[in-house]
């Protein structure tokens, strides 16, 4: 199976050599990229690899031209193979916040099991903007180990999320953006 080549606010505005803020503090209000073309995964929005390769400018024009060198680096360090166009190419993705609804556990005893290593978890597929990514197969793959190393039983795989991250329909913790600073105050 193809890897796909995703990308987060930081992935984007390195293979672009520009700050990080400027996904989020300039793109995305300027209406240059939008939050609707990115999978949102534990609250972060990502990318498909190809939408990131083709918000470049024509070479030798002013403004976003693409780093080739750090796009090649970015999709070595990835493991990735393909350069998906649409949100809807990528496969369901789990973060901690994810991980943990999958489980019936909270997002900080995902994040504690994954810091203490050993076999409770698999190795992330992606780490992106600082957030571990895995896909939904490699969770799935590794669900009955899981299970089987939680102490008590408490990590129990929960069937209906499954299904609402694999049919694109989940709604659960970590599923939207939060509101962060004067931008997420409502206005009126």
């Amino acid at each position: 199976m193809a890897k796909p080549l995703i990308v987060g606010r930081k992935e984007f505005a390195k293979i672009y050599n520009v700050a990080q803020t400027a996904v989020s503090d300039l793109w995305v209000p300027r209406g240059l990229v939008s939050y609707e073309d990115a999978a949102i995964v534990s609250g972060k929005p990502f990318w498909p690899g190809g939408l990131a390769v083709d918000f470049a400018l024509p070479p030798g024009s002013r403004g976003r031209q693409l780093d080739e060198t750090l796009l090649t680096e970015l999709e070595k360090e990835q493991g990735a193979t393909s350069r998906p166009k649409s949100k809807g190419e990528l496969p369901p993705l789990v973060g901690l916040q994810e991980y943990g609804a999958l489980f019936g556990v909270t997002q900080q005893v995902v994040a504690s099991a994954r810091r203490r290593g050993g076999e409770m978890l698999p190795a992330e597929d992606y780490l992106l903007s600082g957030s571990p990514l895995w896909m939904l197969s490699t969770v799935l793959d590794a669900a009955s180990e899981t299970m089987k190393h939680s102490r008590k039983g408490t990590w129990q795989l929960q069937e209906k999320v499954v299904e609402a991250l694999r049919e694109g329909r989940y709604d659960g913790p970590g599923s939207s953006i939060a509101a962060r600073g004067n931008y997420g105050a409502k206005k009126g």
